[in-house]
């Protein structure tokens, strides 16, 4: 009984929120290609420049990615599907963490935008935003440029101002050397406790409380940074929206994280239905999927680079880095899995995964990141 009232709660709450969801849709029409808006941001994404010997020179390709959204307190609409949305998980409405957290989520995605940065002298367009509002581009560097634009390591850029919107909006990517070690990251339940197996949990743990680190974990990436005779490369992978980047970059750095680089997932919530699967429950396999070809996008950018990969047992984490490693093989040094799910390192699970590929060895199960070595031995 209790779960048939589960499931119609449930029905209702998707009905409800595809109606609210439909509503901003149609109101808000479908936009031709346009520039900046007065009331339209840029988020850029921190992201790396990469470098590669062409002719016998060395050619940079900058990744520049971000989102161009509406705030959420800028809509009647949105401030209705946050009201819609607090229910469900488990929020009070008036609550102004709530309200900031759901305003992220929620905000509008503006499609078709266009944007252009100023790099040094020049200008580089880049292409019209996709439907959730990303934008991705690989924009090619000069050795002397790079020499000229570079501090501390990395290259700053920013939007140029349109006759609608006059503010610049600032970015910056990393030079990433041609070798050493690049740790990839999850971040639910790897970085940030969110505790994803209980779906009530998670969502409090997102949305109404304030984001808590993983005891020890920005103790170990700095102990790894520190014990390293070549700079380390951290990169976040996480499945989770490009809407929540803002608040989790800076949850990053005020739990003393190093800086990190960042793949995230676009979507667009303005979509109803994506809107109801991303607030009910992501599907796995689209979140494995996307963890797999944005590691594998990371390694073929980074091609001489070896890399160890960090996540969880709470959802798919063993499943994407399994297939890393059946395809890049020997540039894996190591898979540390945090235990959420009662799963130690003789699991049936870890076993089927990286038996078959003879790599068993460069997994180790963890609970406690003191378990872990404080070095990385595959620094080069």
């Amino acid at each position: 009984m209790n779960m048939s009232l589960h499931g119609l709660a449930a029905r209702g709450l998707a009905i409800r929120l595809f109606i609210y969801a439909s509503l901003i849709v149609c109101l808000s029409g479908c936009a031709t290609t346009h520039d900046l808006t007065a009331n339209q941001q840029v988020l850029f994404g921190p992201s790396l420049a990469s470098s590669a010997l062409v002719n016998g020179s060395t050619q940079w390709s900058m990744r520049v990615q971000g989102r161009v959204f509406e705030p959420g307190e800028g809509s009647a609409g949105r401030q209705a599907l946050i009201d819609a949305l607090a229910p469900t998980l488990g929020a009070n409405r008036s609550d102004p963490l709530y309200r900031a957290r759901a305003g992220y989520f929620v905000s509008d995605s503006v499609r078709n935008a266009r944007v252009s940065i100023a790099l040094g002298d020049r200008v580089a367009p880049l292409e019209p935003t996709d439907a959730s509002g990303c934008f991705a581009a690989d924009i090619p560097v000069g050795s002397d440029e790079v020499a000229h634009l570079a501090r501390d390591g990395l290259i700053a850029f920013e939007s140029l101002p349109t006759p609608g919107q006059a503010s610049r909006f600032h970015g910056t990517a990393l030079l990433v050397p041609p070798e050493g070690v690049t740790v990839v990251t999850d971040m639910d339940d790897t970085l940030k406790e969110t505790n994803i197996r209980d779906r009530a949990e998670a969502k409090a743990n997102t949305f109404v409380r304030p984001f808590r680190a993983v005891a020890g974990m920005s103790a170990l990436y700095r102990a790894w940074q520190q014990a390293s005779s070549a700079p380390v490369h951290f990169h976040v992978v996480s499945a989770g929206p490009w809407q929540f980047h803002e608040p989790l970059r800076r949850f990053t750095e005020e739990a003393g994280f190093p800086p990190f680089t960042w793949d995230m997932r676009c979507i667009d919530i303005t979509n109803p239905a994506v809107l109801v699967e991303e607030t009910v429950k992501p599907d796995p396999q689209r979140v494995e999927d996307f963890k797999v070809a944005a590691i594998r996008a990371l390694l073929v950018r980074l091609p001489l680079r070896h890399v160890v990969l960090v996540g969880d047992s709470g959802e798919r984490d063993p499943e994407a880095y399994a297939a890393i490693v059946k395809e890049f093989g020997a540039r894996v040094d190591a898979v540390y899995i945090r235990n959420v799910s009662c799963e130690g390192q003789d699991a049936k699970r870890y076993a089927d995964l990286f038996g078959p590929s003879n790599a068993l060895h460069k997994l180790q199960v963890f609970e406690n990141p003191e378990q872990l070595p404080q070095r990385l031995n595959g620094v080069r």
